[in-house]
């Protein structure tokens, strides 16, 4: 498997300005390449292919400044916009094809054999080009390796934020042996609760998304003001530094308490000797209508995609095998006697059958339908009665 690890760099005067070049040169090669792409497709009607499109590149003078696979890199991200923009244009008529990036934008630069790690130093080769024009052959980097890895660099991202460089490593990490154990737990994903546990044995929790919402609230709260006092001082701006200050502390925010559910969800596992994860696959839940405005705010601030990236590779961590699952009906359907009926979802939080007369926890009941749609399906076992769910409250979820 692979991991990432962001460390921030100790660089000098010289060591910025060569790596401001190297940005510069791959948001000019982006530009580029999706000019000549743009222009293709009103001539003819198509639009090039990468591979196409990488022959006629290697001989324009940005893709000559930077190392060929950084080259390459630049255009393989452009391809992938344009891959996304074709799915989302089957669903959207009007979606817009990927922009040209700002010229005063400095576009992350991936390094894979032309950089090495030695002594707490980052190398980066520079191509022929750029070393017949800046005489220089390497550039080496004092980096804080705050956290060693037992695997091997495979992938080194620059990029700069603010005023600092950071370099985003990614390692291959040996994968742990699958766990051998029957234990299954599924997950329920939610906006009220940000997840409710159910396992084989019966044992329920419910970790609550309170803290997460407040955040949410709060943010969408002050970011109303400003963009309202932005409106009356400067009717034609629609952005402020103070608005990118205060999206980037809410994602900080957010990131962070996801990140200790996620961990409090694995430790719950690796505790109980769980061998599977269940999820519910949420893709395109933005799409469903209803609901009023206020709960679509809160789903469209919902990191769910988020969240499931994280258990997932926690659980690669941890051994424990991840599993999406089609979550259709789960919510209507009485995990007891299993008559689907959208009306026995009383309110938030309450679940009455009216055909068994089963009183519960509605998320719970969904966790409990989704482990018997995988145990059934793909393993042929049944679950008996779930406890009384354990409402967990983690403390210090929102850093200071």
């Amino acid at each position: 498997m692979k991991q990432t690890i962001k460390y921030k760099l100790k660089t000098s005067i010289e060591q910025e300005k060569h790596l401001s070049n190297l940005c510069f040169y791959a948001t000019k090669l982006y530009n580029t390449d999706n000019y000549q792409r743009r222009k293709t497709w009103e001539d003819t009607g198509k639009i090039p292919d990468y591979y196409s499109q990488n022959k006629i590149l290697k001989h324009n003078h940005w893709y000559k400044l930077l190392s060929s696979q950084t080259a390459q890199h630049v255009s393989m991200v452009l391809q992938n916009n344009y891959t996304s923009w074709f799915k989302l244009r089957k669903k959207d008529d009007k979606a817009n094809p990927p922009k040209f990036r700002k010229k005063s934008m400095l576009s992350p630069v991936q390094f894979y054999q032309q950089f090495k790690i030695i002594n707490d130093k980052i190398r980066l080769s520079m191509s022929m080009k750029y070393r017949a024009e800046q005489k220089i052959k390497f550039l080496e980097i004092d980096f804080l390796e705050w956290k060693k890895i037992a695997g091997i660099a495979k992938m080194c991202e620059i990029m700069k934020e603010k005023d600092s460089w950071y370099a985003h490593i990614v390692y291959e990490v040996p994968e742990l042996n699958g766990r051998l154990s029957n234990n299954v737990m599924a997950l329920d994903l939610g906006i009220f609760n940000t997840a409710v546990s159910i396992d084989t044995e019966g044992n329920c929790n419910i970790y609550s998304g309170k803290q997460i919402l407040a955040i949410q609230h709060y943010f969408n709260k002050e970011r109303a003001k400003l963009t309202g006092r932005l409106a009356k001082q400067y009717p034609k701006r629609h952005h402020s530094k103070s608005l990118d200050i205060l999206q980037k502390k809410q994602h900080r925010q957010i990131s962070q308490g996801l990140h200790t559910y996620s961990k409090k969800i694995i430790e719950d596992c690796i505790q109980k000797n769980i061998s599977v994860l269940l999820a519910g696959n949420l893709t395109d839940i933005r799409e469903r209508k209803g609901k009023g405005s206020v709960y679509r705010q809160k789903l469209h601030s919902w990191s769910f995609s988020k969240f499931i990236k994280q258990l997932e590779y926690k659980c690669m961590r941890a051994g424990i095998r991840f599993v999406l699952v089609n979550e259709r009906f789960t919510s209507q359907k009485c995990s007891c006697c299993g008559l689907i009926r959208k009306a026995n979802r009383k309110k938030r939080g309450l679940y009455v059958c009216r055909y068994c007369g089963s009183v519960m926890n509605a998320d719970a009941n969904g966790a409990k339908n989704i482990l018997k749609k995988y145990l059934q399906d793909f393993l042929s076992r049944s679950i008996g009665y779930v406890a009384q769910p354990l409402v967990v409250r983690l403390d210090n979820v929102v850093p200071c």
